[in-house]
């Protein structure tokens, strides 16, 4: 029980936090993929807006086709000063991730676009070695463009967690997502996104079956050619189904990124979490600090 409480909510920082996942960011995030391999340029004047728990930057100017298939390869480590998010056992620790991703996103016409990803990766802890576990993630989506610079998503997320060496199962959860986005250019460096989300979520074990409900915003900036950055606040409500249980949460996070090349970037984050759950052993605050190195090879 210990081991999966600490590795859920972690599930939920490696998304937000750190740039590793290719799941889709449903703020548009900067942080995941090199800034010129938007993969949803679904709106002629917005080429450069993203879609969903995937972290990319726009750039002043598009200078290449966006591919319909590519490799994303993450390498991340990341603090959390509350890693079991549990009040009587809370403790820090450093977490090191690497996973690799194909990314698919062919269009299915004008304003429509399909999304398909599957990959994996290793999560390790740098003291509590019992926790390392092995990922698994797979995501099947339609986006659809509802208007200029807002969009629609509904889709399928799945998230394996095995232990390493014997590769048994530790908890799976299987997600159906609804997302609605838009995206506002204020200023020919700043840019606003904003989203709400609608998650269902059947795990197993099951008592971690939930309903989420988030809202979350994102304003960006591009300091220079080569630097962006952010600052994102996200409030989620989460009604678990098979438990008596309920949480708030609310996530402020500050990036940073560094793009070293068209597709190379280095991203730095921190991130505090932070609310209440009806259930008094769950300890939801949480604060983090995370450096990213990513690398997106297009295939075609």
């Amino acid at each position: 029980m210990r081991y999966i409480l600490a590795v859920l909510p972690l599930l939920a920082m490696l998304g937000t936090i750190s740039p590793c996942f290719a799941q889709l960011d449903p703020v548009a995030s900067p942080l995941d993929r090199a800034p010129e391999t938007d993969i949803s340029p679904l709106d002629p004047e917005d080429t450069q807006s993203e879609l969903g728990e995937i972290e990319i930057i726009d750039q002043p100017v598009q200078t290449r086709r966006q591919p319909d298939v590519q490799v994303l390869v993450r390498s991340s480590v990341f603090s959390s000063s509350n890693i079991t998010a549990l009040e009587v056992l809370r403790q820090s620790d450093t977490v090191f991730t690497n996973t690799a991703h194909l990314l698919i996103t062919p269009k299915l016409g004008e304003n429509t676009r399909l999304i398909a990803s599957a990959g994996g990766g290793i999560v390790r802890f740098a003291s509590e070695g019992d926790s390392n576990y092995n990922l698994e993630q797979y995501n099947v989506a339609v986006q659809q463009r509802l208007a200029p610079g807002t969009f629609g998503q509904f889709g399928w997320v799945q998230d394996t967690l095995r232990r390493p060496g014997s590769g048994d199962l530790l908890t799976r959860d299987n997600a159906v997502q609804l997302i609605v986005g838009r995206q506002d250019q204020l200023g020919k460096q700043l840019r606003l996104d904003s989203f709400y989300e609608l998650r269902s979520s059947f795990t197993n074990p099951n008592e971690d079956s939930r309903i989420t409900n988030t809202i979350g915003t994102r304003l960006r900036y591009d300091i220079s050619p080569k630097v962006q950055g952010a600052l994102d606040y996200r409030l989620s409500f989460k009604d678990f189904t098979q438990v008596e249980r309920s949480d708030t949460e609310h996530q402020i996070s500050a990036l940073v990124i560094y793009n070293i090349n068209p597709d190379v970037f280095l991203a730095g984050s921190a991130s505090y979490l932070f609310g209440r759950s009806s259930n008094a052993a769950i300890d939801i605050n949480n604060l983090s600090f995370g450096l990213s190195l990513g690398f997106n090879l297009p295939l075609f």
